[in-house]
C-alpha cells in the first residue's frame, strides 16, 4: 500500500481552544503526514491573528512547512455549479479561492455538489459552469485542480456514480473525483431513521455499488479519498432526536452528529467498511492521499483537544491498514492454490 494518510483540520476539534496550530501540531505528533484545511479554520485563523484571508493562507503554509506537513486540499468551495446568480461573480469568488489555495501550498480544491434547494438540476448547465471553473484553474500562473465530491444530500449529484459522469462530461484533466466513504454507505446501506440502523435492500445495493466502481470507475479519475464511519443512533435520528430537523436531509442531520473514524466500533460506529476499503484502496491498484474526516457533536467540547482526534485518526487508519493487509495476504494465498 502506498497511501498516505491526512485528516481534515475540522475533525481536529470545533472549540475555540482547538487553533488551527494546535491541530496542525497534533497531527504530526500523531505521525499524520498531510491535512485539508477547512475554510472555517482558515477564517478563525485569520480573525485570530487579525490577517486578510490571503495573508492567514500564507502563514498557514509556512506554518505547515515548518512542520513538515503537506496540505493536499482546500476546502469545501461548496455551492458553485447551479447556483442562480450570475457566473462571473461565482469565479470571482473561485479566483480569490485559488489564490488562497497557491498562498496555502496546494494546488487542490475540494468542491462538493450543489446542495443548495435552489440549484439547477439541468446537465447541460451543471457541466458547462463545471468545465468554465475547471479551464479558470488551467490558466492559473500555478494551476489548480479540482477533487469534486458528491453528498449524499446534494440537491442533484448525490451518488458516486452521478459525480463520475459528471467528472467524465466535464472532462478535463484537472477536475477529478474526492469519493467518501459516509456519503455512499449512509446512502445505500444505513438509515439513521430505522431503529435496526439498515436501509432495506442495503447489503445488494451496496455489494452492486461496489461492483459498479471497480467495473467503472477510471483510478486515474480519482483526486483523494475520504474516510469515515457512522455512530448507530439509538433511538433512531425521528422527530425528539435531538439532530433532528424537519427541513434537513437525514444524512445531512447524521453527517453532523455522529460520524465517526472506521472501525470505531467501541464508539457505536457500525457501517460496513471491508468491501468499499476494498475495492477503493486495495483491488482498483489506486494509491494516493486518504484523509479522515469525520463530524461529532463532541468536537464542540474544550476537553475533547486536537490531540485525542488526531491519535484517533491514527489508530483508526491502522485498523484500515490491517484489514487490507489481511485481504492481500488472502488474495494471495488463493492465487497460489
Amino acid at each position: 500500500m502506498n497511501h498516505k494518510l491526512a485528516v481534515a483540520t475540522v475533525s481536529l476539534g470545533w472549540h475555540r481552544s482547538h487553533t488551527l496550530e494546535r491541530k496542525i501540531e497534533a497531527a504530526k505528533s500523531a505521525g499524520i503526514s498531510g491535512v485539508e484545511p477547512h475554510d472555517t479554520d482558515l477564517n478563525n485563523f485569520a480573525k485570530s491573528h487579525r490577517m486578510a484571508r490571503l495573508e492567514a493562507a500564507a502563514a498557514v503554509g509556512k506554518l505547515c512547512n515548518r512542520s513538515n506537513m503537506e496540505i493536499i486540499a482546500y476546502g469545501p468551495f461548496s455551492n458553485f455549479e447551479g447556483e442562480p446568480t450570475p457566473l462571473e461573480g461565482r469565479l470571482d469568488t473561485a479566483r480569490e479561492w485559488m489564490q488562497i489555495a497557491h498562498n496555502l501550498g496546494t494546488d487542490v480544491i475540494q468542491i462538493p455538489a450543489n446542495d443548495s434547494k435552489a440549484a439547477i438540476g439541468e446537465e447541460r448547465v451543471i457541466i458547462t459552469e463545471l468545465q468554465a471553473l475547471a479551464d479558470l484553474g488551467r490558466q492559473q500562473d500555478s494551476p489548480i485542480s479540482f477533487a469534486y465530491e458528491a453528498l449524499a444530500w446534494s440537491a442533484h449529484v448525490a451518488d458516486w456514480e452521478e459525480s463520475l459522469r459528471v467528472v467524465q462530461h466535464v472532462d478535463r484533466s484537472n477536475f477529478g473525483l474526492c469519493l467518501d466513504t459516509y456519503h455512499v454507505l449512509a446512502r445505500v446501506w444505513a438509515d439513521a431513521r430505522a431503529p435496526s440502523g439498515l436501509r432495506p435492500g442495503g447489503a445488494s445495493a451496496l455489494r452492486d455499488s461496489v461492483q459498479r466502481f471497480l467495473d467503472s470507475c477510471p483510478p486515474e479519475r480519482i483526486a483523494y479519498v475520504q474516510l469515515s464511519d457512522a455512530e448507530r443512533q439509538r433511538p433512531p435520528l425521528l422527530p425528539g432526536h435531538p439532530a433532528y430537523a424537519a427541513d434537513q436531509d437525514c444524512t445531512r442531520s447524521w453527517c453532523l452528529y455522529g460520524r465517526l473514524f472506521p472501525y470505531e466500533t467501541e464508539k457505536g460506529a457500525y457501517l460496513p467498511m471491508d468491501d468499499i476499503l476494498r475495492a477503493w484502496l486495495l483491488d482498483k491498484k489506486w494509491s494516493g492521499w486518504v484523509s479522515m474526516e469525520v463530524f461529532h457533536r463532541n468536537m464542540a467540547e474544550e476537553s475533547m483537544v486536537s490531540e485525542l482526534w488526531a491519535e484517533r485518526a491514527r489508530t483508526s487508519w491502522d485498523r484500515v491498514v490491517q484489514v487490507l493487509q489481511k485481504h492481500a495476504q488472502q488474495q494471495t494465498t488463493d492465487m497460489q492454490q
